[in-house]
């Protein structure tokens, strides 16, 4: 899946109109969630921040907010929305963050572009940044995805998807050392040019204390 990145290159320019035109567009809501658990100034993680909008500038605004993404072109966008934040280019499983340091951790629509073979391990690394009590936000796939894969996703090139059902996403969550608070499963409608309808599963994880 290493190609993927030069397509969210290619799609940086028109990203954020694309994206905001899901309906329902639920990033902002999702990510307020937080709030709840972490108190302002604390250190915030988003894995897979893309250009940085809506949920990066909404967290940066807050939290003491760092974002990583493997795109140059979606960071380099990043870096306007989001003047003086510290973003990292990456790969969101090579990550290393110490022990309990961190206050939350968000990631939207970037995990299932990653192998599933691989997310098990990194919800329990997260889990391990977080201190007790700290809280993951983010979303899954609903159903079962060994390898999703488009040859030309929105005119831009090749991308991939893979992921669990909505139950064995909850359990790897809680197997990871989470407590789900909250979760559910959103219809949403993408827009042109593909106009798929997709049913992530968005959650509230937060570590055991």
């Amino acid at each position: 899946m290493s190609d993927d990145h030069s397509t969210y290159d290619a799609l940086a320019p028109r990203y954020d109109g694309w994206s905001a035109a899901i309906v329902p567009d639920v990033r902002e809501a999702w990510a307020r969630k937080i709030d709840a658990f972490v108190e302002p100034g604390a250190h915030v993680v988003e894995l897979g921040c893309g250009t940085g909008v809506p949920v990066g500038r909404l967290l940066a605004s807050r939290y003491n907010y760092t974002g990583i993404d493997a795109s140059p072109g979606m960071l380099a966008k990043a870096a306007v929305a989001m003047s003086g934040v510290e973003l990292i280019h990456g790969d969101m499983h090579d990550a290393r963050f110490a022990s309990g340091s961190l206050g939350g951790v968000v990631a939207f629509s970037s995990i299932s572009h990653t192998p599933r073979d691989r997310h098990a391990p990194l919800l329990a690394a997260i889990a391990s940044w977080l201190r007790p009590g700290g809280v993951f936000v983010g979303n899954l796939h609903s159903r079962d995805d060994p390898d999703g894969f488009e040859a030309d996703w929105l005119g831009a090139g090749p991308m991939h998807w893979s992921g669990f059902d909505a139950a064995t996403n909850l359990a790897l969550l809680e197997a990871a050392g989470f407590t789900v608070v909250e979760s559910e499963v959103v219809e949403q409608h993408e827009p042109e040019p593909e106009r798929c309808i997709i049913h992530p599963l968005w959650f509230v994880a937060q570590r055991a204390s």
